[in-house]
Order: C-alpha cells, then structure tokens, then sequence
C-alpha cells in the first residue's frame, strides 16, 4: 500500500487552471449529469440578534449585535499544505470501551478544545483548491471528518459542531442510505445545506485491494454517481475503506472524477504527492484531551 507505487504526477500549471469544473470523460458512461460547479469559498463576518428586550407596550430596545469575527487568512503556495485531517466514526455512548466510540462529552470537549486553539475548520474542497492551486486559507485550518455514514454523526456530532461554528466532511457509504442506524438522505440535506461535504467510501464498504479491477468502477463511479443523484451536490472526495489501496484504485479515481482520497496516517503535512492517500489522524474514543491535544501539529 505504498503510494510510490501510483503513476501519480504534480499537476501541471495548465491542469491546475482547469481543475475545476470536472468535465466528464467521454469514454464514461454516466448515469447521471454532473453538472454542479464547485463552489468559490469565502469568508465573511456575519451579525445576529440575539434576543430583543420590550420594556413598555410603546418602547422596544434592539441590542448591539454580536459579530462573529472573520478568521485571520493567509496567503499558502501549491503544493503543500499543514492541517489536520481528523477522522472520527462514532460519536456516541458505548457500553465498552472503543477506539470507534467517542462519547458526546468527550467530542465537545475536543471540539472547545479547537475552538480555544484557534482552529477554523475547512472541507475537503477547499483544502484540495489551495493544495493544488495556492490561496488563502484561515491560519490555523483543520479538517474533521467522519467515516461509516453512523446516525451519530447527525444525532450528536452535528449540533455540537453547529455550537462551535464548524463544518466536517462525511464519507458515505452507498448501499447504507437508507438502511436503519445510518444517515438518511434528510438528514444529508440539512447538513450540506449547513456547510457540510459528502464524500465517498464505495458502494459496498470493502477493502478495495481484494476486488477484481472490473468491480472498481461500481464501488468508486457508481457510488459517486448514485450520492450525486439522491442528493443534489457534487461529490470529488473519497476515503478508502480500512485505508487501504494501490497505484490501480488511485489512479481509477483519478480517471472518475475524484480530486482527492483519504487514508490513515499521522501527518499533518500534505502534498501533491499525497493527494490521493491524504493522512488522517484517526480520533479513537479512549483518548485522553491530552492525547487529543498531541494529536494536533
């Protein structure tokens, strides 16, 4: 599972102008229109009211509103990016102690943790923009991300990411939709709707490697094909599942569409290099905060 085994190359200047909006490759029957620009990211301050005070029948009292401040950006060349990758699964009780399990408490106090640092979470769509093209991006940047399309994610990660300001990037898996215990299309609208990326993680959740290559193009363009169509976004990220992969898979996701693919690692530094086994700092739930806080760079 070494990416030195992958006919991956840095993206010449012409290819990274023309990076965005995918064209789709005509030797590619599509069962569906891919027609979505990615959007352009900005940040903007925005003001709330937080309540409105009556004194009198004929006298009201609007208070000050409370701003929320812009982050500080900075200006990062192609080509190498630092940031966090994180990778949770499960953000509920359990009954036994589990690397997949982070409790709610716990999650929110990761995520204050965060918050107290400075971090400003980003998608994946903007980190791989500036990866490969260069721009601005918030100074402290961090990527949390979620595998195995649990419920979980929506009952409790969702409100309390929604408490920081934040915004996370969910792999799906395409045969889990709407099946019981997992994210049900509903509820992947409204995160999106609140900033929120979806991804892939094939159709089937198997390990990629022991798959006939003839089977790759439903587990990777299918998948991505049928998420686009249930849910009306764009979708250009993958995550392996159990993080493997090989020179064959990267470069199918390549030739389907994908600007980038994450694994597992303990990096934060990312390059060109890697923008198709992206490290991710898997969060396991019987971490302590100190061990989460030696996580980060």
């Amino acid at each position: 599972m070494l990416l030195s085994a992958c006919t991956l190359r840095a993206p010449s200047s012409s290819q990274r102008e023309t990076l965005i909006p995918f064209e789709a490759n005509p030797t590619i029957e599509y069962t569906a229109t891919l027609t979505e620009p990615v959007p352009t990211f900005t940040f903007t301050s925005t003001a709330t009211n937080s309540q409105t005070a009556t004194l009198t029948p004929t006298i009201s009292v609007t208070p000050t509103p409370i701003f929320t401040p812009t982050p500080t950006l900075v200006f990062i060349p192609a080509g190498e990016l630092v940031a966090p990758i994180l990778l949770y699964y499960r953000v509920d009780e359990s009954d036994l102690a589990s690397r997949f399990y982070v409790s709610p408490e716990n999650f929110r106090k990761q995520m204050a943790y965060l918050k107290d640092q400075g971090y400003t979470s980003i998608t994946i769509s903007e980190f791989t923009l500036v990866l490969i093209n260069g721009g601005e991006l918030p100074a402290k940047p961090v990527l949390i991300t979620f595998d195995d399309s649990d419920a979980s994610i929506y009952e409790n990660a969702f409100p309390i990411m929604q408490d920081m300001g934040y915004v996370g990037v969910v792999y799906l898996t395409g045969n889990r939709l709407y099946s019981d215990g997992f994210l049900s299309p509903e509820q992947l609208n409204e995160i999106t709707a609140a900033g929120w990326q979806v991804g892939s993680q094939g159709m089937t959740h198997q390990d990629l490697t022991t798959l006939p290559e003839e089977n790759l193009r439903y587990e990777l363009l299918q998948s991505r094909v049928d998420l686009e169509d249930i849910l009306g976004v764009r979708v250009t990220t993958f995550a392996y599942p159990f993080g493997t992969m090989s020179g064959t898979i990267a470069n199918k996701l390549q030739e389907f569409g994908y600007y980038s693919a994450a694994g597992l690692g303990e990096s934060s530094k990312h390059t060109w290099g890697s923008i198709y086994y992206l490290s991710r700092i898997e969060v396991q739930g019987i971490i302590t905060l100190d061990d989460f806080a030696a996580l980060l760079p």
